[in-house]
């Protein structure tokens, strides 16, 4: 989980819900009116506010009229309102709560009416006007706003699937552009986010607020029943934002650490705390919160320690943000695994107890934010379920500040399926193409969609390496088709356009460099030079410093590559392609044994590729009769990665029928770690059976081994 009006007359009622968010080119006139004039044939748009005496209307004329203003290259075609023509499109704004809908275009040949529920609807719906009508209108140009939704040529209206719609990516750190294309982010929206609860203290934290745990204060944990907690997080919301007022929703979080670690003070214990839950406590404070200020919101987790839901009824202010990390990122939502049920008894369990459901959703590999992850038709699906489970917001988890490839395209679309998750992807894939990209539209929509139709039948892991892409959607060959045409492409491109394509193609060097980490034989030293020095250039972006969520700088990562090659020399190694068997249960996504002898290292920055990871106590590992010696040394080498609960063994043994041959204790050090067991004088006679032996650890600990060399 990973760290956001006026009064007017009602009208009939216009078009279904289905018509709400399709592509304004696609958009046609319906209830059986006749076509409306396009907007080229108007010489002037007045702007009108729908009840002069209510000034929420006015104020919200006169806004559109100044922001239309701005966007025209003939200032004198946008006017006041006057006695209307034939030539005039009179566009009237009309600000009504009372409204049964978010939204309501009304449209006739002369007139054009901007209905809003709230201001949030209002603001959205005036951009979606002055987009479409400068997608005909040329005398309008709105290159900063993003491609409309609405064509604004017919009547429609529509509500809003979710109420928060939170997106944490780099093409979302705009506070300008968010309230445009419908989006939140909790850097901006939120009074308190995540697991940020430190946040609150501004003069050091009390050792009474931390966790009692076997008697002594874990400063890894907060008490949750401490009065110093209550009264800094107290203190925090009065001194930040105050009581609050109806007009503007604040929301805060309330989660313990990102650890299994529980509070069992008297008081937590009181509350009903366990070994294992920190809802009670947790639950408690959150709902003393929320009574204190009631015009502000306050959200738990369904997460670790707070996973099991409180067993009442809480206040009406107060939600649960659920994490979807265990719920597999694939199309096929239908109840049918063990991981889709339980995420449903836990959705059906909190919305008896809550108002508020937000799930907390993920859009990006983690691992690897550079090479393309094609997630929009898996997250369209997602949304979908989610509507139909009742959850009324959602927060996307993307790469924060950090660059992601075709991140611009996926905001634009998530945005799109927050506010109406059957919005078709192709459609607007391709209608934020053509505006964003107006050179090389054609490359990118047909890249970028031939991705989402490999992916739709996936299922994508967001802690993942450049092998599952191969296995999963990418195809080595039709990116660097991509590749070179964009580069081609980039020629005519201007602007905005141009810089973005660089970034691409700069960024696009670190998924290059990975596929040939996946080759078997190492490329020539001028193809890796020629990659390392593209991706050198990633500087001149100030959102392109790191490939991964952690640990991940692309510095070290150039400099991992110039200092070690995954191909080793080592064609001396008798063992180099034997194949080695295990009795152990593998991990299913590193059940390759052959990665242990086939001449290729892993990076010490990686541990997806090259390596073979096991979390068992013991890894046995079988070599084949003859391919061993009395005289030989087995190398072995070991990962010691602790940032990723990697860490070298305990011991290596080396077994023969039953008796023990030879042992070593390695000693790790950060990095790759090459030991050695000694076989001199000993008879080897049948197959040798090697035991990793896994160190002890508290919580999760894995193996990592690469080669196994016989020197």
């Amino acid at each position: 989980m990973h760290n956001y009006q006026l009064h007017s007359k009602q009208k009939s009622a216009i078009t279904s819900m289905s018509a709400v968010l399709v592509m304004p080119l696609l958009m046609m006139a319906s209830c059986g009116k006749a076509a409306v004039p396009p907007f080229t044939q108007y010489s002037e748009y007045a702007v009108c506010a729908a009840n002069v005496d209510d000034a929420a209307d006015v104020k919200w004329a006169t806004y559109l009229k100044s922001h239309f203003q701005k966007r025209a290259t003939d200032k004198d075609c946008i006017i006041a309102a006057k006695a209307a023509d034939a030539s005039q499109l009179q566009v009237n704004v009309d600000l009504d709560p009372s409204m049964s809908t978010d939204y309501a275009v009304e449209r006739d040949d002369q007139h054009i009416t901007l209905r809003a529920r709230t201001t949030e609807a209002m603001l959205w719906l005036q951009y979606q006007f002055m987009a479409a009508a400068s997608e005909q209108d040329a005398r309008f140009t709105t290159d900063d706003l993003p491609a409309a939704v609405l064509s604004c040529t017919q009547d429609t209206a529509g509500t809003f699937a979710f109420e928060y719609r939170g997106i944490y990516s780099p093409s979302n750190t705009n506070a300008d552009l968010m309230p445009i294309l419908g989006t939140h982010n909790v850097d901006f929206d939120w009074g308190l986010w995540g697991h940020n609860l430190r946040k609150v203290f501004t003069d050091g934290i009390p050792q009474e607020a931390y966790a009692l745990v076997g008697g002594n204060r874990d400063s890894e944990q907060f008490c949750f029943s401490s009065e110093a907690l209550y009264k800094a997080y107290e203190n925090y919301v009065i001194d930040q934002y105050g009581e609050g007022n109806n007009d503007e929703i604040v929301r805060f979080a309330v989660m313990p650490n990102d650890n299994s670690i529980v509070c069992m003070c008297a008081a937590c214990r009181a509350a009903g705390n366990t070994a294992a839950s920190a809802t009670p406590a947790v639950t408690k404070i959150v709902e003393r919160l929320a009574r204190r200020f009631p015009k502000h919101q306050f959200f738990t987790s369904s997460y670790t320690t707070t996973a099991t839901p409180p067993t009442h009824r809480l206040p009406d202010n107060v939600g649960v943000l659920v994490s979807t990390l265990a719920l597999p990122l694939q199309t096929k939502i239908n109840g049918s695994t063990a991981e889709q049920r339980k995420f449903e008894t836990t959705m059906k369990t909190w919305k008896n107890v809550s108002r508020h459901i937000y799930v907390w959703d993920y859009m990006r590999n983690f691992d690897d934010y550079i090479t393309p992850y094609p997630c929009m038709e898996l997250i369209k699906t997602r949304l979908q379920y989610f509507k139909k489970m009742g959850v009324d917001g959602v927060f996307y988890n993307g790469s924060g500040y950090d660059y992601a490839s075709f991140d611009d395209v996926q905001t634009y679309v998530i945005a799109q399926l927050m506010l109406n998750p059957d919005a078709d992807i192709t459609q607007l894939v391709s209608h934020y193409y053509d505006k964003a990209y107006p050179v090389t539209a054609s490359i990118y929509t047909d890249y970028y969609l031939s991705l989402e139709q490999k992916a739709k039948q996936a299922t994508l892991n967001p802690y993942s390496g450049i092998g599952e892409a191969v296995r999963m959607y990418l195809d080595a060959d039709a990116l660097e088709n991509f590749w070179h045409k964009l580069d081609g492409g980039k020629g005519k491109a201007v602007d905005t356009e141009r810089r973005n394509i660089n970034e691409m193609l700069t960024a696009l060097a670190f998924t290059r460099l990975e596929l040939l980490r996946l080759q078997p034989k190492a490329p020539s030293a001028e193809k890796k030079n020629e990659l390392l020095s593209l991706l050198s250039a990633h500087t001149a972006f100030k959102d392109l410093n790191n490939y991964r969520e952690s640990f991940g700088e692309v510095d070290k990562y150039i400099a991992e590559w110039r200092t070690s090659s995954p191909w080793l020399i080592n064609n001396g190694n008798k063992l180099r392609g034997t194949s080695i068997t295990s009795t152990t249960k593998l991990d299913p996504e590193y059940a390759d044994l052959s990665v242990l002898t086939d001449g290729k290292a892993g990076f010490a920055s990686d541990y997806h590729t090259g390596w073979l990871l096991n979390s068992s106590a013991q890894l046995s590992l079988t070599v084949p009769q003859g391919k061993l010696s009395g005289n030989s040394t087995l190398q072995l080498t070991f990962l010691q990665a602790p940032q990723w609960h990697i860490f070298a063994p305990a011991s290596v043994e080396v077994w023969q029928g039953g008796k023990l041959i030879g042992k070593t204790m390695p000693v790790a050090n950060e990095g790759r770690n090459s030991v050695k067991v000694m076989l001199s004088g000993v008879k080897i006679s049948a197959p040798v059976e090697i035991k990793v032996n896994k160190a002890e650890r508290s919580g999760r600990a894995t193996i990592a081994v690469d080669e196994i060399e016989v020197m």
